[in-house]
């Protein structure tokens, strides 16, 4: 399945429709940019053998529905921004967590609230999600204008959310719940899916918290993707 979406002068593409060399050259160039909003990373996930490995992988989870990934391609050729709406839990919870990066260089030209904009089109429709949830640090205004700009609504603070820069950071959450007619919408479009239990929905709910990530990438996969938006 190749799924791509262009908006004026950026192109939205699903991240294993990517060239994996360019999304491990957006994150080297923005490392620093990035650190205080990442777990702390293992040289192997700036290369493009985890990048091949995170592309592949994100095609399961897209086909499963565990997980939707985006890049935001400038001119059809760079890579400035990524978009990840993952750990979802399906069966009764329905939710999902967004993160999103954006280099620095294209930082105040809306680029990002469109780009947001076009998958939420698609969450409470084509994603079936009930909930979305975002979490930022208090000190990260710019995120959390945009979210509310977005329509997301804030939900508190949560004391030593995730472990980020190597330090526990507090977040503020922030939810966007699907309204009446969008999830009517999602049920009318698949109702024979509405009967038959998906595969996510037999399997154990996942916890609520966040993943505990590790330096050392497992041999047979790439790094987890938890992070705060930026």
């Amino acid at each position: 399945m190749i799924w791509r979406a262009k908006v004026e002068m950026f192109e939205l593409v699903a991240l294993h429709e990517c060239d994996p060399k360019r999304v491990a050259r957006f994150l080297t160039l923005n490392r620093e940019r990035f650190r205080p909003y990442a777990p702390t990373r293992s040289e192997h996930y700036y290369t493009n053998s985890h990048w091949r490995a995170a592309c592949k992988r994100s095609k399961i989870e897209w086909k499963e529905g565990r997980a939707y990934r985006f890049v935001v391609m400038h001119k059809n050729e760079e890579v400035i921004g990524k978009i990840d709406l993952d750990h979802i839990r399906r069966g009764p919870f329905s939710t999902g967590d967004f993160g999103y990066l954006l280099d620095r260089r294209h930082e105040g030209q809306s680029i990002m609230r469109r780009a947001m904009e076009e998958v939420l089109s698609m969450v409470f429709t084509d994603f079936k999600l009930n909930r979305v949830q975002a979490a930022i640090m208090p000190q990260n205004t710019r995120s959390s204008g945009l979210v509310k700009r977005l329509g997301f609504r804030e939900i508190g603070l949560a004391e030593r959310y995730l472990k980020l820069d190597g330090e526990w950071r507090d977040h503020i959450l922030f939810e966007l719940v699907a309204r009446k007619t969008e999830a009517q919408a999602a049920e009318a479009k698949a109702p024979e899916e509405a009967s038959q239990p998906t595969p996510a929905e037999t399997a154990p709910s996942e916890p609520v918290d966040a993943e505990i990530i590790t330096d050392t990438p497992p041999a047979d996969g790439p790094e987890e993707e938890t992070k705060e938006t930026s």
